[in-house]
């Protein structure tokens, strides 16, 4: 079985959509989901959308768990919320159906998944810390700490920064993120692992730009950020 790793998609449809492509031409079975499947971006409900197309397992992130919070909190968080990281929730909050919001509140924050005699730990801060962020420079006992027994492969996001450590029970794989990569802006970062022979397989996926660019300026209020991010240190996309 060939399973995808797919991690911070953040609402950035196009990227899915053409990660999504591309894992079908690769004859990708099953997906893995790794949380914050929304935030940033706005096409979130597409990206559900996409998603259920698949068989596939997945959990929530912080954004995820952002989202419920917005739903409820007053208006000075809620607009402190929209101040840092754009009005996104905003707009989840008046078109996701009740549906939605009810498959996002039933997410679990990780999840152990056992395919083909091979064992996974899906989260997306740490196996220790659902909000912890392990980057490719954290020191050898950060990574030694999440070397998790009688588990695989320990698969997680968060960091939006593709890494590989082999522990001595674990591989700890970072897939990096699909919609909103902090390496280069405009390819999506994810993987494919091969249960068959337990090879773990980079994938660095462009997408078009200039299409979630369009997109974004039609909310007038939209971060600066956003469309930086989405450029960065590509050549192709600086002007």
């Amino acid at each position: 079985m060939k399973i995808g790793v797919l991690s911070d998609i953040h609402g950035n449809y196009i990227a899915l959509r053409t990660v999504l492509e591309e894992a079908k031409r690769q004859g990708v079975d099953h997906l893995f989901l790794l949380g914050d499947q929304l935030g940033y971006f706005y096409r979130a409900i597409e990206v559900f959308e996409l998603i259920h197309d698949w068989s596939f397992d997945m959990i929530s992130g912080n954004h995820e768990r952002l989202f419920l919070e917005y739903l409820s909190a007053s208006e000075p968080r809620q607009k402190e919320i929209n101040n840092k990281y754009g009005s996104c929730f905003s707009y989840y909050k008046t078109h996701f159906t009740e549906t939605l919001i009810n498959e996002i509140k039933e997410l679990p924050e990780q999840k152990t998944v056992t395919k083909d005699d091979m064992s996974f730990l899906l989260c997306h801060g740490s196996p220790n810390d659902k909000d912890q962020y392990i980057y490719p420079d954290a020191p050898l006992e950060v990574l030694k700490a999440n070397d998790i027994e009688n588990i695989d492969y320990v698969f997680n996001g968060h960091t939006h920064y593709p890494m590989i450590y082999k522990g001595k029970n674990s591989f700890l794989v970072n897939v990096g993120s699909v919609g909103q990569s902090r390496t280069v802006g405009g390819i999506a970062n994810w993987g494919i692992i091969n249960t068959q022979n337990g090879v773990y397989t980079p994938q660095n996926t462009p997408y078009n730009v200039e299409g979630v660019i369009n997109e974004l300026k039609e909310f007038n209020e939209e971060k600066e950020y956003l469309f930086k991010v989405l450029k960065r240190n590509n050549k192709n996309h600086e002007n």
